[in-house]
């Protein structure tokens, strides 16, 4: 029943992250729509503030994917394996189409830490351990 769990984590994880992709990515082509045919060109010459949503939707879907697996599976390793997913699904679309350097460097730095962030938020806590000395009771001489 716990690896259900864990694959359930996972899988909702990287969904959630998904669908956080897919919105940002429509909500920022509503606004601002791209040539059909003429994408790697516009998203090198883009101005900032055309693309400015999509590192931001990135960021936030590694976020959501990493807690909400975390959350589900109650385990951080699973959050931050789901968070992991997204953060490679980022770096294969800036390696895949050629994007702006900020954008580029915003998305390395920015979408791995909010990876960490959110499996590091929502995962149970970490259990520490205290140690007592262990101290003999003093008996009377006489």
């Amino acid at each position: 029943m716990k690896i259900l769990r864990l694959v359930l984590g996972w899988i909702l994880g990287v969904a959630f992250g998904l669908g956080v992709v897919i919105a940002g990515d429509a909500i920022n082509h509503t606004m601002f729509p791209p040539p059909p045919e003429q994408w790697a060109d516009y998203a090198r010459s883009a101005p900032f503030y055309a693309l400015l949503g999509l590192p931001i939707a990135y960021t936030i879907a590694a976020f959501i994917a990493a807690f909400a697996g975390a959350k589900f599976a109650a385990l951080k390793w699973v959050g931050w394996s789901a968070g992991g997913v997204l953060t490679a699904a980022t770096f294969a679309n800036l390696l895949l189409i050629p994007h702006p350097v900020w954008m580029t460097v915003a998305c390395v730095v920015c979408v791995p830490m909010a990876a960490w962030l959110g499996g590091k938020l929502s995962g149970p806590p970490t259990q520490t351990f205290k140690v007592r000395a262990h101290v003999e009771p003093s008996t009377p001489t006489v």
